[in-house]
This record gives structure tokens, C-alpha cells and sequence, in this order.
């Protein structure tokens, strides 16, 4: 089986930790955005791209997130607090690991672990659906943000201190 694009990407980066080519790619990625085909955030806030449609939703205490993305696509996650679910329902995806890039086929779902970040890769398009805590039933997504994710390592290892 051929490469996918994510694959490709992770293996022309010269031996790193995934942690440190995560970064890599992505600090490449935000320098070269235009705003039209590459769309990057400021490190500090989670943002929508309009090139992805979205629907929010609220039931009592959770937020679910859907997500379309077309094929070819490539987006990142900040760092997730806490574990979530993660459900892809329709197409094929590319994910970045701890251990490499890992596809999955829709349907299917996973239980995305705490410390989380990935880069993903739409091979087909894809429609992802997940599910976050949300303890204050806020509808803000600037809150929700700050509830469930961090952006960089330092914060999370705060994060994590803080927990303990």
C-alpha cells in the first residue's frame, strides 16, 4: 500500500521525537499560511477555518463537535486535557501517533488518550465527530477551549502539576 501524504511528511523529517516533528511541521505549516489554502491560528485560541464545515452541539454536560473536511485537507489539534472520543463517519483519515501515522476507515471510533495532538490528513473526505467534557454546559467556544485543551507543552505540563 502506498504512502498517504501525513506518512510521507513525518518520514522526510530527519530522526526526531514526534513531539519535536509534530512541531516541526506545524510551526512550517503556520509560517507559510495564507489565510485561503493554509489557515493557521496565534498558538493561543482554537480556530474554525471556513474551508471546514462545523456543527456545535450541547447536550448537558458535553460538547460535540462535527467537523467536514475535504479530501486532502491537513489540520492540528492543540493539546487535549483530558481523554475524548473521537468518531470518524464517513471517509478515510490519516492521524498522527506517538508511534507513527495510523489510518482510519469510517466508520470507527477511538478514545483519543490526555496529551493528545495530532495532525490529521483527509485521504477522502471525511466527516469526524468528538465529544468533550463540558462541566459548565457554556456554549462558548472560547471556554470550551480553555476547559478541554492547551497549546503548547509547557502549558500542558502545568496543566498536569496543577492536577496533582
Amino acid at each position: 500500500m502506498s504512502k498517504n501524504e501525513l506518512e510521507k511528511i513525518f518520514d522526510n523529517i530527519p530522526a526526531k521525537s514526534w513531539k519535536d516533528k509534530v512541531e516541526e511541521i506545524e510551526s512550517y505549516l503556520t509560517s507559510i499560511a495564507d489565510g485561503v489554502d493554509i489557515v493557521a491560528g496565534n498558538g493561543s485560541e482554537l480556530i474554525y477555518p471556513d474551508m471546514w464545515e462545523y456543527k456545535h452541539s450541547f447536550p448537558d454536560g458535553v460538547y460535540i463537535r462535527e467537523m467536514k473536511m475535504k479530501k486532502d485537507q491537513l489540520g492540528f489539534s492543540a493539546i487535549h486535557k483530558r481523554s475524548y472520543g473521537f468518531f470518524l463517519l464517513s471517509g478515510l483519515l490519516a492521524s498522527s501517533k506517538e508511534d507513527g501515522v495510523e489510518e482510519f476507515v469510517a466508520p470507527c471510533y477511538v478514545i483519543s488518550p490526555q496529551g493528545a495532538k495530532r495532525i490529521v490528513y483527509a485521504v477522502e473526505d471525511c466527516t469526524i465527530v468528538t465529544v468533550h467534557a463540558n462541566p459548565t454546559n457554556t456554549q462558548d467556544l472560547n471556554e470550551l477551549a480553555n476547559i478541554n485543551v492547551v497549546f503548547n507543552w509547557k502549558e500542558y505540563n502545568e496543566y498536569l502539576k496543577s492536577k496533582k
